[in-house]
């Protein structure tokens, strides 16, 4: 009989921080893109995107780019976190320039309709290059770094 991998075989991940009252999903959620350079993945990044992911997302898709096989290890916690929140995700991959491939992403689906990103530099060039089409909603595109509003 085989067994699922467990909180011993992943990364320690300090999420100890996390109230119940964040944990607890609220309502008005919505599709959210999650967009994340695996060169620059830390445990902190993730507590973060984690946080923001509870409040606000009902069905996560989680873009990791540049990803090498020790970062897509260091993420099994994160997603371990968010099956235990109850958050629907999709973990998609890419090589490439981060903002470059969350725009290419979003074109595929058109009902996200926040993206966060891990830091300013693709915060800026996702928000380039996703210009609304003439009567479309504008999507929200966030940096991780940014005050939680």
């Amino acid at each position: 009989m085989t067994t699922m991998n467990s909180d011993a075989t992943l990364p320690r991940l300090p999420f100890s921080a996390i109230s119940e009252a964040e944990a607890t999903p609220c309502r008005g959620k919505q599709r959210v893109l999650l967009v994340l350079d695996g060169q620059r993945l830390t445990v902190e990044l993730q507590m973060l995107a984690l946080k923001r992911c509870v409040h606000l997302a009902n069905r996560l898709d989680i873009l990791l780019v540049n990803s090498p096989q020790a970062a897509t290890f260091l993420l099994g916690g994160l997603l371990l976190r968010l099956e235990h929140s109850g958050i629907d995700y999709c973990l998609a991959s890419a090589e490439g320039e981060p903002g470059v491939e969350a725009a290419r992403y979003l074109q595929r689906f058109r009902s996200i309709e926040l993206v966060i990103v891990d830091g300013p530099s693709t915060l800026e060039k996702c928000r380039r290059l996703t210009q609304p089409e003439p009567g479309k909603r504008v999507r929200r595109i966030i940096s991780l770094s940014e005050p939680m509003v």
